[in-house]
C-alpha cells in the first residue's frame, strides 16, 4: 500500500513539469493567435494609411510605407525601390508634381475597400486582394473614373509592416460624363492567392517564440475588442445616416459630444446634433430620396488617453428620384472613448467636407464642398477646423488628421479596463476579422463566376439566397442552383461584375464561434463601350466558425437599387428593377427550399423597410425590422 502510494507520489511529481509546459505551449499558442489577429489589423491600417495619403498628395509619405525591395508590377514592367515608386506614383496620380503635396485643383480619391488577407505561416509576410475605386481629375479639365483589383504582399521589416510588392490589375476606366467601360482583349483578372478555406483561417497555428504575460494577453485581446466595437459605432452611424434614423444617431453620442464641420461651425450634444443633422434633410426617407453615404477605409489609431480614433472617408450618393443627384468626399475623424458604464460612444465628430459635384457635370466643375447649412440648423460656435475644399485649396498642411503622422497602430499604450479571459477576448476580435475575410472571399468568387469556390466558403448547412429565385439549404444545393442559374463557362470577359462589399457591422455570440455581419454592396458593372451600370445594397451574412475555419452559414442579400450610369439613381425607371427576374415556371424548375425573405426587386425609388441584425448598440434602441439568425433568434 505504502508502494503504490510511493509510486503515485512520484508520478504526480512529474505530472507537475508535463502541466507546467502545456501551460507554457498554450501561452505560446495565444500570444502568436494575438499577434496574428494584431498583424492583420495593422495590415488594413496600413494600406488605410496609403490611401489616406494618396488623397493628400503626400507621395513621400506613401514611399516611406514601402520595403527597401518593393517591386511595383504591371504588364510589361517593373518599377522597383521606394524613389522608382514614388516617382510612378507622382506621374500617375499627381500630374507630375514634385512637392510634398498636390497644388489645388487635383482630385484624386483612391478608395480601397473589401480586403481578404492571408498570413504566412511564419507570421512574418502576408498576401492580401483589396478592390480600388479611383475618382480622380482636375478643376476645370476633366473628371474620371478607374476601377482595380490589387493584389499586395506586405511583410515585418524595421519593426512594422510595410508594402513589398505590388501587383494591380485594372478591371475598368473611363470619364465621368460617359461612365466606364474595358477592354476584352486585353482585361487581365486577379488571380486568387487564396483558396476557400485559407479565407476562413485567420490564424497561422504557430506558437510565439516570446510568450506574454496573462496580463499582457488580457489587455491587448480587450484593446482588438474595444477596437473592434469602436468600428462597429462607426459604421452603425454610416447605415443609420443613410436612412435619417437621427435619434439612433444621437444615442450613439456621448452627453457632450461635438460635431465639428471645417468651415462652418462646432455643434454640442444631442440638441446640436440634431441641428447639425437637418442639413442631410428632413428625419427618415421621402419618396425617391437616395442618401447613401458610405464610410470607407478606416484608419484606426489608439491616443494616449485611451481614447480610439477612427478616420474614414464618406463617399455620397445623394439626390431625388426625377430630380437632380451629387456626389461628394468628406473626411470623417471620430473620436471614441469608453464611458464610466463600459459602454463606448462617440465622443467627438470632425468633418472636413472636400469635394460635391452636380451629377450630370461632376467633379471637373465642383459645388461649394459643403452642404449649406439649413435654417434651424446653426452652429453652437465657431468650428476649430481649417477647411480644405477642392479645388480652391492646396493639400498637405494641415491634413485632415493629425493621426496620420502617428504611429499605425499604438495597441501597446491602450488603456483598458479589467478582462477576465483574454481567450474569449481574443475569439470575439477573431470573430469580426473571420466574418470579413469570408465574407468578402465570397464577393471575389462571384466577380469571377467562381461557382465551385462560391460555394465552398458556405457551412455544411449554409443556405443561400439565390438572386430573384429562392433560398437553398446545404452547400451542395447552393452548388447546383448557381451553376443551374449561371453554367460553368467562368466569366465572360464582355461583361464585368464587381461585388465591393465595405462597411462590416459585426454581432459576435456565445462562445465567439458565431456571428451576425452587415456589409454594404457597391456593385459596378461594365462593359466593351461606355456607360455600365450599378447596384446598391444590403448583405445580412450568418458567419459560424466550422472546423475551425470560418463560413458562412447564411446570406441574405437585400438590393436596394440599380439604375445604367447614363440616368444614375435619378433616371431610374422602376419597371426595369424586375429586369433580371424569371418566371413562376422557371423558378418552380430550381425548387429552392424557401423563398426570398424580404423583397424580391430593388424597390427604389420606392422606400421600404431595411432589415437590421442588430438594435442601436449603445441606447438598445429596436429595429423596426429586425433580423433574426435562422433559428429565429437574435443572440
Amino acid at each position: 500500500m505504502i508502494r503504490n502510494a510511493f509510486i503515485l507520489f512520484c508520478a504526480a511529481l512529474l505530472a507537475i513539469p508535463a502541466a507546467a509546459q502545456e501551460a507554457a505551449n498554450d501561452v505560446a499558442l495565444e500570444t502568436a493567435r494575438l499577434e496574428d489577429l494584431r498583424s492583420i489589423r495593422e495590415i488594413k491600417n496600413l494600406q488605410a494609411t496609403w490611401g489616406h495619403l494618396a488623397f493628400h498628395g503626400a507621395f513621400p509619405a506613401m514611399a516611406s510605407l514601402l520595403t527597401n525591395d518593393i517591386e511595383l508590377v504591371r504588364a510589361g514592367s517593373v518599377i522597383t525601390g521606394p524613389a522608382g515608386v514614388e516617382g510612378w506614383l507622382r506621374e500617375t496620380q499627381g500630374d507630375g508634381s514634385s512637392g510634398d503635396a498636390f497644388v489645388p485643383g487635383i482630385l484624386n480619391a483612391r478608395i480601397f475597400l473589401s480586403p481578404v488577407i492571408t498570413l504566412a505561416k511564419d507570421g512574418q509576410s502576408a498576401t492580401a486582394r483589396w478592390h480600388e475605386v479611383a475618382m480622380t481629375g482636375r478643376s476645370g479639365e476633366r473628371a474620371d473614373w478607374q476601377g482595380l483589383t490589387h493584389v499586395i504582399d506586405y511583410r515585418l521589416d524595421r519593426g512594422e509592416w510595410r508594402i513589398s510588392r505590388i501587383r494591380p490589375y485594372e478591371h475598368f476606366a473611363g470619364t465621368q460624363a460617359d461612365g466606364w467601360f474595358h477592354d476584352a482583349e486585353t482585361l487581365e483578372r486577379a488571380p486568387y492567392h487564396y483558396t476557400p478555406d485559407e479565407a476562413g483561417r485567420i490564424f497561422t497555428g504557430r506558437s510565439a517564440a516570446e510568450p506574454m504575460s496573462h496580463a499582457q494577453l488580457a489587455a491587448q485581446s480587450g484593446a482588438l475588442l474595444d477596437q473592434s466595437h469602436a468600428l462597429n459605432l462607426v459604421n452603425a452611424y454610416g447605415y443609420y445616416l443613410d436612412r435619417g434614423l437621427y435619434d439612433d444617431i444621437v444615442d450613439l453620442l456621448a452627453d457632450d459630444a461635438t460635431i465639428d464641420v471645417a468651415g462652418q461651425g462646432r455643434w454640442v450634444g444631442a440638441d446640436g446634433a440634431r441641428r447639425y443633422l437637418l442639413r442631410f434633410g428632413a428625419p427618415g426617407l421621402e419618396q425617391g430620396e437616395l442618401n447613401d453615404r458610405p464610410l470607407l477605409m478606416p484608419k484606426t489609431t489608439f491616443l494616449p488617453d485611451g481614447q480610439i480614433e477612427i478616420m474614414t472617408i464618406e463617399l455620397g450618393m445623394t439626390g431625388q428620384h426625377g430630380g437632380s443627384g451629387q456626389w461628394s468626399i468628406s473626411t470623417q475623424v471620430f473620436r471614441l472613448g469608453e464611458g464610466e458604464d463600459g459602454v463606448w460612444r462617440i465622443a467627438a465628430i470632425t468633418r472636413t467636407p472636400f469635394m460635391r459635384a452636380d451629377y450630370e457635370t461632376g467633379w471637373s466643375d465642383p459645388l461649394p464642398a459643403a452642404l449649406p447649412v439649413p435654417a434651424g440648423g446653426e452652429p453652437d460656435a465657431e468650428t476649430t477646423v481649417h477647411a480644405m475644399a477642392y479645388p480652391q485649396s492646396a493639400y498637405g498642411v494641415p491634413l485632415a488628421s493629425p493621426s496620420l503622422n502617428l504611429p499605425l497602430f499604438r495597441l501597446e499604450e491602450k488603456a483598458t479596463g479589467e478582462v477576465t479571459s483574454e481567450v474569449n477576448a481574443l475569439n470575439h476580435a477573431e470573430a469580426f476579422d473571420g466574418a470579413a475575410n469570408v465574407s468578402n472571399a465570397y464577393g471575389y468568387y462571384i466577380d469571377q463566376f467562381a461557382w465551385r469556390d462560391t460555394a465552398a466558403v458556405f457551412s455544411r448547412d449554409g443556405w443561400k439566397e439565390l438572386s430573384y429565385i429562392g433560398t437553398f439549404i446545404g452547400k451542395d444545393r447552393v452548388l447546383a442552383s448557381l451553376i443551374q442559374r449561371y453554367g460553368e463557362g467562368g466569366p465572360n470577359d464582355a461583361f464585368q461584375a464587381i461585388h465591393q462589399k465595405t462597411q462590416p457591422y459585426v454581432t459576435v455570440f456565445g462562445d465567439g464561434t458565431r456571428a451576425f455581419v452587415r456589409n454594404r454592396l457597391l456593385q459596378f458593372n461594365s462593359g466593351t463601350e461606355p456607360g455600365g451600370s450599378w447596384i446598391g445594397g444590403v448583405y445580412e451574412n450568418q458567419v459560424i466558425k466550422e472546423d475551425g475555419i470560418w463560413r458562412i452559414h447564411g446570406m441574405d442579400l437585400d438590393y436596394v437599387w440599380l439604375g445604367d450610369y447614363d440616368g444614375g439613381w435619378m433616371g431610374i425607371d422602376p419597371a426595369n428593377n424586375s429586369r433580371f427576374g424569371v418566371s413562376a415556371d422557371v423558378i418552380a424548375e430550381f425548387a429552392p427550399n424557401a423563398p426570398l425573405r424580404g423583397e424580391t426587386f430593388a424597390p427604389f425609388p420606392d422606400i421600404r423597410p431595411m432589415g437590421f441584425h442588430f438594435d442601436n448598440p449603445v441606447s438598445g434602441r429596436k429595429a423596426e425590422t429586425p433580423l433574426t439568425w435562422s433559428d429565429g433568434n437574435r443572440e
